[in-house]
């Protein structure tokens, strides 16, 4: 869906009404929002410049763990949701804003990016324009059985498919997926794509205590991922508020423990995110947190080293926003988490 923030105007007009400073590039929940967003603070990649061209919640699981909340429109069929160019246009005005914000540029967000059927367009003008900044996709594999899916994927840098169970009571169980969807199907195509990729092919495993935690079913990965052969396996778990309540993730040791069934493989347990300083200027704080927790809770660590500012004036400012009732607080794992009303 297009966002009537820049309806109409070119880049070179978006980067003249962003410097005027009569509008933010970033809106708070409930408002129009740039399909450009963060950066944000992720455990893997550092400083991820988001890139969301779904509409939330949309989306082919409806995974439990989710940090975006339930899924709202469970779907399969691709859509054109936004122009590829208008998208282009929002990325060039930041970048040329903030040129050195963001480590990398991630397609990720409240919703399954593979559902938009310009992903392959916008990727390769993307690595046309920054070739230097490293591309990734985060995608649940769902739809990697459809060649056209995995042509749209073929320049980036990088794509990183979810794999959380492979056998069929524990994938019911933890994705949730859109009922036409076949797991055996799933897997096959991860596997087509592993064969005609020529990028990094990295595979997330979304551990849930009780769930998928199991010896069996971390055997049954295991010899699934053997088959794939990723260049890497990213073992993940629940550490930000869940879709559904009750939902808990690994501990540390519990992690090391279910590691050790991937030892054939590279595989990396995700740790935290690391903090970059950074100048973001005079932007309205206020705008940015409310931006940034609408697609995934935060803490304020995290807020203050992903907008490099000071934790003290992001405490202030999300004092603010809660008093305006736009921002709740939340605990979670013995952290306190910063999130949507």
């Amino acid at each position: 869906m297009p966002c009537p923030l820049f309806s109409g105007l070119s880049a070179a007009g978006i980067f003249e009404l962003l410097r005027s400073g009569r509008y933010p590039l970033f809106v708070g929940a409930g408002e129009a929002m740039s399909s450009i967003f963060g950066p944000v603070p992720s455990r893997r990649l550092g400083r991820s410049l988001g890139i969301d061209v779904i509409p939330p919640k949309t989306c082919s699981f409806d995974c439990i763990y989710c940090e975006s909340g339930p899924t709202t429109r469970l779907s399969i069929i691709t859509e054109n949701f936004v122009d590829p160019s208008q998208v282009l246009a929002e990325l060039r005005a930041f970048l040329s804003l903030r040129p050195n914000a963001a480590d990398v540029l991630t397609f990720s967000g409240a919703g399954e990016p593979t559902l938009y059927s310009g992903l392959g367009e916008l990727i390769a003008a993307i690595k046309k324009d920054y070739p230097e900044l490293p591309l990734v996709v985060l995608t649940n594999g769902s739809l990697l059985w459809d060649p056209e899916v995995r042509r749209r994927l073929l320049k980036a840098d990088r794509v990183v498919p979810s794999m959380d169970a492979v056998t069929a009571p524990v994938f019911l169980t933890v994705n949730r997926p859109h009922p036409s969807l076949d797991l055996e199907q799933i897997i096959e195509g991860i596997r087509a794509f592993r064969q005609d990729y020529k990028g990094q092919l990295h595979i997330e495993t979304a551990l849930v205590s009780g769930v998928n935690d199991t010896p069996e079913e971390l055997s049954a990965l295991a010899r699934a991922m053997e088959s794939i052969r990723p260049d890497k396996i990213e073992l993940n778990t629940v550490v930000r508020p869940p879709a559904c309540t009750g939902i808990m993730g690994l501990s540390q040791a519990r992690m090391k423990w279910a590691a050790s069934f991937f030892s054939s493989l590279s595989t990396e347990i995700v740790g935290v995110f690391e903090s970059h300083e950074h100048d973001f200027g005079e932007e309205q704080i206020g705008l940015r947190i409310l931006e940034t927790v609408e697609r995934r809770p935060c803490t304020i660590t995290e807020l203050a080293a992903s907008l490099g500012v000071p934790e003290k004036r992001v405490e202030q400012e999300s004092q603010k926003l809660q008093e305006q009732r736009k921002l709740r607080k939340l605990r979670f794992d013995g952290k306190l988490f910063l999130c949507p009303p």
